[in-house]
C-alpha cells in the first residue's frame, strides 16, 4: 500500500472516529432531556406584565426541562425535544454529514497525516471555522426565536442541530481555504485539463440531473419532508463525480478511475448496509430512515451524503487520475 493509500485511509478511519464523537455529544444532550420531557425557554415578565424570553450573551438561551404535556398545557416554547441536537432516529444521514466534515478538515485541509506544512495557520484555520459555525448557528437559532411563531426552535432552524453545526463546519472551512487561510494546497476541484466549456457544461449537466434524480426520489416518497436541501446535495455531489472524472462516459475508464469508481460504489453500498444493521440492531434507537414502517424516506440523503464523501475520499487517493500512476 502506497502512502497516499494508506493518509486517504488513516484519514478516513481518523474522521468516522471524530464524527462518532461529535454526534456521541450531541446524542448525550438528547438522552438528558430524557423521555417524555422537552427543553423550554425560560422567561421573566417585564414591568407591564409581559413575558420575554432570558437570553445569556444575547445569544444563549436559558433552559429548563419540564414534562411535554406540561408544556403543551402552559404554551411553553420548546427549545428541543429528544433527538432534536443528534438527530439519532436518522442518524445514517447526520453521521455522513460529520463524517464528510470531518474529512474535509483533516484529509483535505490539514492534510493529515502528510503535508503538515504550516500546521499552526492551519489549525488555526480549523479553531476560526469551528469558532464561526457555532456562533452563526446561536445566532441564527436566536433570530429563529425572535421572529419566528414557531414553538420548535431547533427543529425548525435546522431539522436537527448536528446538521447546522456540521453544515457551518464544511462551509467555512471552504471559503478560510479560499482566502488562503493555511495556504490550502490541495488538489483543486476542477482539474487544470478541463476546458472552460466543459467546466459549463458539467456545472448545467449537473443541476439538471440533480433535479431529475430529486424529481423521482420525491415520487417515490424517498426524501424525508424534514429536510428538503435534498436537490442541493445531489448537485454537489454531482458535480463534485464531474469534476473529479469527467462528465463523458468515456472518460470514466481512463487511467486510475475504474478503480476510482468501484472504490466510491463499494464505501456507499457498504455504509448503507452498515448503518441499515446499526438501525435493525437497535430496534431503530439509531436509524438510517430505511426500511421502516413510513417506507425509506431518508433513501435521498444517505446516498447523495455518502457518494460526496466517498467520491472526495477517492480524489484525496488520487483515483481520479486519467492516468495511470505507478
Amino acid at each position: 500500500m502506497n502512502n497516499r493509500i494508506l493518509n486517504t485511509a488513516t484519514a478516513i478511519l481518523v474522521s468516522l472516529i471524530l464524527a462518532a464523537a461529535n454526534l456521541a455529544g450531541l446524542y448525550y444532550l438528547d438522552t438528558s432531556i430524557g423521555p417524555g420531557n422537552v427543553q423550554v425557554i425560560e422567561t421573566f415578565k417585564d414591568s407591564d406584565g409581559i413575558d420575554h424570553t432570558k437570553w445569556s450573551m444575547g445569544i444563549i438561551p436559558e433552559l429548563n426541562i419540564v414534562k411535554d404535556s406540561v408544556a403543551q398545557q402552559e404554551n411553553m416554547r420548546i427549545w428541543a425535544r429528544p433527538g432534536d441536537y443528534s438527530g439519532h432516529r436518522v442518524m445514517g444521514i447526520t453521521f455522513a454529514l460529520a463524517a464528510l466534515m470531518w474529512f474535509i478538515w483533516i484529509g483535505l485541509y490539514l492534510g493529515f497525516p502528510g503535508n503538515m506544512t504550516l500546521v499552526r495557520q492551519r489549525l488555526m484555520g480549523l479553531g476560526i471555522a469551528l469558532v464561526l459555525s457555532v456562533l452563526t448557528n446561536l445566532a441564527f437559532v436566536r433570530m429563529t426565536a425572535q421572529f419566528s411563531s414557531t414553538d420548535l426552535i431547533l427543529g425548525s432552524a435546522f431539522g436537527y442541530l448536528s446538521i447546522g453545526l456540521n453544515a457551518g463546519g464544511l462551509w467555512y472551512i471552504t471559503l478560510l481555504s479560499r482566502l488562503g487561510v493555511g495556504r490550502h494546497e490541495s488538489r483543486p476541484i476542477i482539474p487544470a485539463s478541463h476546458m472552460r466549456d466543459e467546466k459549463i457544461s458539467a456545472l448545467l449537466m449537473s443541476l439538471v440531473i440533480a433535479f431529475v434524480i430529486e424529481t423521482v426520489f420525491r415520487r417515490l416518497n424517498l426524501t424525508l419532508p424534514g429536510l428538503t436541501f435534498d436537490f442541493v446535495i445531489w448537485a454537489v455531489t454531482l458535480i463534485a463525480f464531474f469534476n473529479y472524472y469527467g462528465y463523458i462516459p468515456a472518460k470514466w475508464l481512463r487511467g486510475e478511475r475504474p478503480f476510482g469508481l468501484m472504490m466510491v460504489a463499494f464505501g456507499t453500498v457498504l455504509t448503507i448496509l452498515v448503518w441499515f444493521g446499526i438501525q435493525r440492531f437497535t430496534s431503530g434507537v439509531f436509524g438510517s430512515a430505511l426500511m421502516t414502517p413510513a417506507g425509506s424516506q431518508g433513501l435521498s440523503l444517505m446516498l447523495s451524503f455518502w457518494l460526496l464523501f466517498w467520491l472526495t475520499a477517492s480524489n484525496l487517493s488520487g483515483k481520479t487520475t486519467p492516468i495511470k500512476i505507478r
